[in-house]
């Protein structure tokens, strides 16, 4: 499940610093599963945000503060990072496995739901989009850059990964925000309870690839960035139009 929500300040141990110095309005998003430090970090996050702040779950459930499930174990984990390295923001990819997809425990898809037509979909879940109030924006940012580059970080994973489509559960504010910025999400679902009055959205990420090369929206051109030649969308037009 998405909500776009901010987790209370002091809540982190004392972030690292282990790099060179960048812009102060530095933003990077990447995979953290590697990193033990960043992911435990994004857990708590998610313990700040959906059981102390938004009571979708019981605190006394997570006693050590690390908000898991049983389904992080089949999950990409990404992490947005300021210029310090301080975790701004976290969000997670579900793959399918035995468990399944954890919107299916709460959510009904509609029939005629496009990608369970389409034998050649591989679809994650994106949920658990949480970003923090520790640290100050950096300059020149807002929060909706935040969230732009934990989706940048979520469609790179995705490309790496070959998957083709995003399903989520995503409540009216977030929704609202990805339109604004292009993102073809389509509603697959009636609206229901799954921590909070959320919808099942999915996207195919063919019909997102469009819209970053059409040019139309030009902030989405950072998600290209640092990605792979090889795994970058082609724009088919032009290099027929390069062909003649």
């Amino acid at each position: 499940m998405a909500v776009l929500s901010v987790a209370p300040a002091s809540i982190f141990a004392p972030t690292r610093d282990d790099g060179p110095e960048v812009s102060p309005g530095y933003l990077s998003a990447r995979v953290i599963d590697n990193d033990s430090f960043l992911l435990n970090q994004s857990y708590n996050l998610r313990y700040q945000v959906y059981c102390c702040e938004r009571g979708f779950l019981s605190a006394a459930d997570y006693p050590d503060q690390m908000e898991i499930d049983e389904f992080d174990e089949h999950s990409i984990h990404v992490g947005v990072l300021n210029a310090r390295g301080d975790l701004m923001a976290t969000a997670r990819l579900v793959e399918p496995s035995a468990a399944g997809l954890p919107l299916f425990h709460h959510c009904t898809l509609f029939s005629d739901a496009p990608f369970l037509n389409q034998r050649r979909a591989s679809v994650i879940e994106t949920g658990r989009l949480a970003v923090s109030r520790q640290v100050d924006v950096p300059v020149g940012r807002t929060k909706a850059d935040i969230v732009l580059q934990i989706f940048k970080g979520v469609y790179q994973a995705s490309k790496r990964r070959g998957f083709s489509h995003w399903l989520a559960g995503t409540e009216k504010s977030l929704q609202r925000l990805m339109l604004r910025y292009g993102f073809p999400w389509r509603a697959v679902g009636p609206e229901a309870d799954y921590y909070g009055r959320v919808a099942p959205y999915l996207l195919n990420l063919d019909e997102f690839d469009d819209v970053i090369l059409s040019g139309r929206i030009p902030r989405l051109g950072v998600f290209l960035e640092g990605l792979e030649p090889e795994l970058k969308p082609i724009d088919v037009l032009r290099q027929i139009g390069a062909l003649r």
